[in-house]
């Protein structure tokens, strides 16, 4: 009888210290990025993030000891997309630089993000994370494959658990939409090497 509650013991606690991966998104408020009112780049750019980086999934710390997990690239695409749009006058997505799309669409850039995450939470009651981080690297790269422009900005959001309890992606939503507002406006200062 020991024997049978010391192994369900240690199932337990096996069980609570590895806690399980919650879905979380980082698709935030796309339409705070639209109508800013910019002059914009008169070039065709192309969007290029690969089917293999829209299925990339991170899973990082949550609160409780649990963990949340997130497909970055594909859950900030359409904002990144947004945002190339008010900075450029046409925008298109495309695999990569040797896309026929490229030469076809008469595109002068190819932009490539590069996003980093991290996710927090001091919590031990709840699991979605307190503070979360999104780094969002961009390259400008001409037809040539030469970076022609390169910004980095990194966003944060924080929810407690007041906020967050109707929507568990909050503090991830939030770092999405800081991080791309400053995207915007990191694109805009180096428009004028674009033109």
């Amino acid at each position: 009888m020991k024997r049978t509650l010391y192994a369900l013991a240690a199932v337990c606690l096996v069980a609570l210290s590895s806690g399980c991966a919650h879905p979380i998104s980082l698709s935030g408020d796309a339409s705070q990025l639209v109508g800013t009112g910019t002059s914009k780049v008169e070039r065709k750019v192309g969007l290029a993030i690969t089917d293999e980086q829209r299925k990339i999934e991170i899973t990082g710390p949550g609160g409780g000891g649990d963990k949340v997990s997130y497909l970055p690239y594909r859950d900030l695409e359409a904002g990144i997309y947004l945002t190339l749009a008010e900075v450029f006058r046409d925008v298109r997505k495309v695999s990569g630089a040797s896309d026929p799309k490229v030469q076809a669409e008469g595109l002068s850039y190819i932009v490539t993000p590069t996003i980093s995450t991290t996710s927090f939470s001091p919590s031990l009651l709840t699991w979605p994370p307190t503070v979360f981080t999104v780094e969002l690297s961009c390259k400008v790269n001409d037809l040539q494959n030469k970076t022609v422009a390169e910004v980095k900005v990194q966003g944060e959001g924080r929810a407690e658990f007041d906020e967050f309890k109707k929507d568990f992606s909050l503090s991830a939503k939030r770092a999405s939409d800081d991080a791309l507002k400053k995207l915007m406006k990191a694109l805009t200062e180096v428009s004028a090497k674009l033109r």
